[in-house]
């Protein structure tokens, strides 16, 4: 005892050792399933987790109540009740250590699971008065960076284009702001958010001992990643709508959520899936920063602070805005009729009357002097050459159309109009520039401008307005100037558009057809989070942290070489194309789950796909496997002088049916004659143990230690199967082994009395045992406070120095 207390100290008195709670529970097989096979009790959620373990289970019928004895993990003070049904899909709920019963039934209102029923059409919007438009749409980082960045040069993605819907809505309880089409979505109960908790504490859970967690190796293993590349698939049954209901990062506010869909049988032959999602169109679905701030204002946690609570406000519409075969170039486009251009900013004007006049996109002119205003893209000019006709064309760079005259030159008191082009059109849109030098991009030289009928020439008159004259006097009209724009700092100018001549094919029209709320039976789904590093939500915008980042891991190799996001890869294990989203199922839900970052926690944002009714996307199959709950039971072989290693012996038991228990000697880093005694029940199978010494049955000498130092190999396990009362607990049956130390004079080593030191602890799960002659107390920095107090159980298990622990052969 003296030995004992040098190690931990004062033993409370009451210190039984227990690492378990017993418990018992009445469970109603009432969840939403179409049958119901089977009910558990297991440690945590099973959906995404492959560490939930059973703890008891019945076969049931659906409806059927029936009573679970259980024992449970100390240290869990919430569990899970599971139905199953015949196929093996599991429908849960959390309840806590100390409840009774359980039904499934809620407060809520069930999901429809049967994908034969649609939602009903009332309740989806008009979208009439809801388009696409050019004007609103711009290039995605991938595409800026496509001409800019070596990693994206000859990748692919310069017709890539994010498009968002313009218009206004205010239709059956849906609305438009901010580019998306939103209603209020059913709030959930505290039983529904407690269920989320539970799911995804276990399933993509944040943190682990302060520290993020890697949830990479879940997201790789997952079949809706290796099998569909994180793409759903329309049923054409109801509308995709998203709900969000976590944004736990403190990054999440910088973001946007956007889709896109597509054929397979549409991709043209030679050219690889990830190649034609990058042409594709994007759509806006969520503003996150928006959601955010109103989760924000709902929970009282500052926007850029972490937000663990769960929440659903709104519900997002994903629109089917026609196939993307029917988006087309805009018509005419400058190359196709010989068009060419530098690609730099002029501004164009001409100095008289002590002022500058400049062309701008109103057809007026100010008197800018050499100042630069916060509006300067309206002064801003491409110019376009047609060397065969000696032609030119004007396009501003504000309103993104071309200058042109009206056929009637009086009209409008000769104001100039800005259009889009058109092939009947064209021609008005085309101007001469004459002088001794033609050469529009020479800021030294000033030249006449006359319109297309060579017979009239662009003046500043005396009402200060751009207009044409009858007369072609030199001395009646101006020379104007070209002066290109090279503004400092660069940043004066952001996000300007080049022409539509430039390149003409990311100039797409979207069909004129109205949208529907319903994506067609057969079309991939895909998502993408846009991250804009802060820009418009706080001081720390940083082009580092601006991105596209993929569901489908093939479109990430460029952004996970870049910036904050390649650290995922450098340090957290990321390949250069996994994928920024995990997708799964839970309790007929399909849930997506992205990161925005680099610290592969894989639930940055949550979003729930359909608050209630028909999803509108195919389920898919994911069915978990859970295994039964294992127990590790450790010795220290000679008690008076332990260095409490609890490694001498160590043994394993696993239920593999009602009434066979598997028993299997992992360990021994004893160097005496230890035997293995006491054990209940009669072998089925494998190698008896009972009354057997532990170095024989691994085949080495008494000196040899087994599984209990790193520097040495690991040698398989002996196991045997006995059969036993199905009322028999692990526990139970594990307190009954004993072993004998028959260089100790046959000292008998059993579980402790109540106040005894811990010469033999029996521990759920596959416990990773210290490693040889490392005391307990030093492997794991808070079992001696336990020891201390009986009371203070804790998560002691959590507390560990790496360094001075063994892998459990069944952990490896």
């Amino acid at each position: 005892m003296s030995n004992a207390e040098n190690i931990f100290g004062l033993i409370d008195p009451s210190q039984d050792w227990r690492t378990v709670t017993s418990g018992t529970v009445t469970i109603t097989a009432n969840a939403d399933l179409d049958d119901i096979a089977k009910v558990q009790i297991l440690t945590e959620s099973p959906f995404f987790n492959d560490q939930a373990k059973i703890l008891a289970e019945a076969d049931v019928t659906a409806g059927q109540t029936v009573k679970l004895n259980y024992d449970a993990p100390r240290s869990n003070n919430r569990l899970i009740a599971a139905c199953i049904d015949s196929n093996g899909k599991y429908y849960i709920k959390g309840f806590n250590i100390e409840d009774e019963n359980i039904s499934f039934s809620s407060s809520t209102p069930a999901t429809t699971r049967g994908l034969g029923i649609t939602r009903a059409s009332s309740s989806l919007p008009d979208l009439s008065t809801i388009s696409l438009d050019f004007s609103s749409s711009f290039k995605s980082y991938n595409a800026i960076r496509s001409t800019k960045n070596s990693e994206w040069i000859g990748k692919n993605w310069e017709q890539d284009r994010l498009w968002q819907p313009v218009g206004s809505l205010n239709s059956n309880g849906w609305t438009m702001s901010n580019s998306v089409i939103y209603k209020d979505a059913p709030a959930l109960s505290d039983e529904d958010a407690a269920t989320l908790q539970d799911i995804f504490d276990a399933s993509l859970s944040r943190y682990v001992n302060g520290k993020p967690r890697n949830n990479l190796q879940y997201i790789n293993e997952s079949s809706t990643v290796k099998l569909f590349g994180n793409h759903l698939e329309s049923n054409g049954k109801a509308a995709l709508t998203l709900c969000p209901v976590q944004m736990a990062s403190t990054e999440a506010c910088w973001c946007s959520i956007y889709y896109y869909y597509y054929r397979t049988a549409d991709i043209p032959t030679g050219t690889t899936e990830a190649d034609y999602i990058k042409a594709l169109p994007k759509f806006k679905a969520i503003d996150v920063t928006a959601e955010r701030r109103a989760f924000s204002a709902n929970s009282g946690i500052a926007i850029d602070d972490k937000d663990p609570t769960f929440q659903r406000l709104h519900e997002y519409l994903l629109p089917f805005y026609g196939n993307v075969s029917e988006f087309s170039l805009l018509p005419a486009s400058l190359l196709s009729n010989g068009y060419t251009t530098d690609g730099k900013l002029y501004r164009i004007y001409n100095y008289s009357d002590n002022k500058y006049h400049f062309i701008t996109n109103g057809g007026r002119d100010d008197d800018l002097k050499a100042e630069y205003t916060e509006n300067v893209e309206e002064q801003l000019w491409q110019i376009f050459e047609n060397s065969s006709d000696g032609t030119f064309m004007f396009y501003n760079v504000a309103s993104k159309k071309f200058l042109w005259f009206p056929e009637d030159q009086n009209s409008n008191n000769n104001r100039p109009y800005l259009n889009d082009i058109t092939e009947s059109s064209l021609q008005k849109y085309k101007f001469y520039i004459t002088d001794s030098k033609i050469n529009p991009t020479d800021s030294r030289t000033q030249v006449y401008i006359y319109i297309y009928n060579k017979s009239k020439c662009v003046k500043a008159d005396a009402g200060i307005k751009l207009g044409t004259g009858a007369k072609n006097s030199t001395n009646e009209y101006r020379e104007w100037t070209f002066e290109e724009y090279s503004p400092s700092p660069v940043a004066a100018i952001t996000d300007f558009e080049l022409p539509i001549a430039l390149y003409p094919s990311d100039h797409m029209v979207p069909p004129s057809t109205t949208p529907s709320a319903i994506i067609p039976e057969g079309y991939r789904i895909g998502f993408m989070i846009r991250k804009n590093g802060g820009e418009g939500v706080s001081e720390k915008t940083s082009t580092e942290k601006q991105g596209c980042l993929y569901g489908y891991g093939e479109l990430n190799t460029e952004i996970n070489t870049y910036g904050q996001f390649k650290t995922a890869v450098s340090s957290y294990g990321m390949e250069l194309n996994s994928p920024r989203m995990a997708t799964f199922n839970a309790n007929n839900k399909v849930y997506l789950c992205f990161e925005e970052g680099a610290d592969t926690q894989y639930s940055d944002v949550i979003v729930e796909i359909g608050s209630s009714g028909e999803t509108g996307v195919l389920m898919f199959d994911d069915v978990p496997e859970v295994a039964n709950l294992p127990y590790t039971m450790c010795f220290e072989d000679r008690p008076n002088v332990a260095d409490y290693d609890m490694n001498d012996v160590v043994l394993r038991c696993i239920r593999k049916s009602p009434t066979q228990l598997e028993l299997s000697l992992i360990a021994t880093g004893a160097q005496d004659q230890v035997y293995i005694e006491g054990i209940g029940g009669s072998l089925v199978s494998g190698t008896e143990l009972n009354n057997k010494e532990v170095h024989d049955l691994f085949g080495v000498s008494n000196d040899t230690f087994v599984n209990t130092e790193l520097s040495a190999g690991v040698i398989s396990a002996v196991s045997a199967v006995y059969e036993v009362s199905e009322s028999t607990t692990i526990p139970q049956f594990l307190t009954n082994i004993y072993i004998r130390n028959y260089s100790q004079a046959g000292n008998e080593i059993r579980v402790p009395e109540k106040g005894e030191p811990p010469f033999a602890l029996i521990v759920p799960g596959d416990f990773n045992y210290p490693i040889e002659r490392v005391s307990i107390i030093n492997a794991y920095t808070a079992f001696r406070t336990w020891a201390n107090n009986a009371y203070n159980y804790g998560a002691w298990q959590d507390s560990y120095d790496e360094s001075k622990i063994y892998t459990n052969p069944y952990n490896r």
